[in-house]
């Protein structure tokens, strides 16, 4: 009997993400086709989970290797100790959802064996803007359309045409900071 160390290949070979229906997830802006065809890597692969980038008003940049993203939330919540009382632990005053922390790690690769310079100088300025649109299944499941990026790393990579990457960021949503006098009224 084989002993596995890790789960079979052969799990992953489905995507896990489903759509209500059962049918792989598509990206609203884009019909099936045009996904197909678009959701290949740089060596022509399927992704099943692409991860598009862009400044606003540019054109969306497709990362050529699909890299993996991580997603990871949390609560934020008030806790209050209760003075020469005799109930135990702390009341949780108020609580709130935080922001969603976003990790992205991939690698570029140059198909002709030189430096893949053009996808690093593209990924930087994307870095380097910090506030990106993003499209990705994941991220959809979690409505994330933009992310902050608060940091990133071009780290030593083996080889000549190879570059890894990992970009930490954080959700990032639209919000309505000036407030008319109707906006105040109860509806």
């Amino acid at each position: 009997m084989t002993q596995y160390k890790y789960p079979p290949f052969f799990e992953f070979l489905q995507s896990a993400v489903q759509t209500a229906d059962g049918e792989g997830f598509s990206l609203p802006e884009m019909n099936r086709q045009q996904l197909e065809t678009a959701a290949v890597n740089a060596t022509g692969v399927p992704m099943h989970c692409p991860l598009w980038m862009r400044l606003e008003g540019e054109e969306w940049w497709l990362l050529p290797y699909e890299p993996i993203v991580t997603v990871n939330g949390k609560n934020v919540i008030a806790k209050k100790q209760v003075a020469k009382g005799r109930v135990r632990g702390t009341i949780k005053e108020r609580w709130s959802q935080d922001d969603y922390q976003i990790s992205i790690n991939g690698i570029l690769t140059d198909q002709s064996g030189g430096y893949p310079d053009e996808d690093v100088k593209t990924l930087r300025r994307l870095c380097e803007a910090a506030k990106v649109q993003v499209m990705s299944p994941l991220l959809e499941l979690f409505s994330i359309d933009r992310i902050v990026i608060e940091s990133f790393d071009f780290p030593f990579t083996s080889g000549p045409n190879n570059q890894a990457y990992t970009i930490g960021a954080v959700s990032d949503d639209i919000y309505k900071l000036l407030l008319r006098q109707e906006d105040l009224k109860i509806q």
